[in-house]
């Protein structure tokens, strides 16, 4: 299975280069567009950065769960908003059930 990232094109070119499949995205607005052109099926995981993830959210939630593929969200080039900690302690409640990462 293949590895993907769905971001602007300052945050993925690095990702190209380690042989990611990209989908690369003018400005947030555009990232639905982008999403339809890709097939969830063929990946193992999907990068998201996060302002692109903030427009997805409602096109994401169908994938949220177990199995493939899994969705990261991570910081764009301008830097982090804090989403991708907030994906990963949703995930980790839900495996065990309790907020293990005690939010501050």
């Amino acid at each position: 299975m293949k590895l993907a990232i769905i971001g602007e094109e300052a945050s993925t070119a690095g990702f190209k280069a380690l042989g990611l499949e990209t989908f690369t995205v003018s400005r947030p607005s555009d990232a639905p567009d982008a999403w339809r052109r890709l097939d969830p099926t063929e990946f193992a995981v999907i990068f998201i950065t996060e302002p692109v993830y903030e427009a997805l959210e409602e096109e994401t939630e169908t994938l949220r769960g177990p199995g493939l593929p899994v969705l990261l969200v991570i910081p764009a080039v301008e830097g982090s908003k804090g989403l991708g900690h907030k994906e990963i302690r949703a995930m980790v409640e839900r495996a065990v059930g309790t907020d293990l990462m005690f939010q501050q």
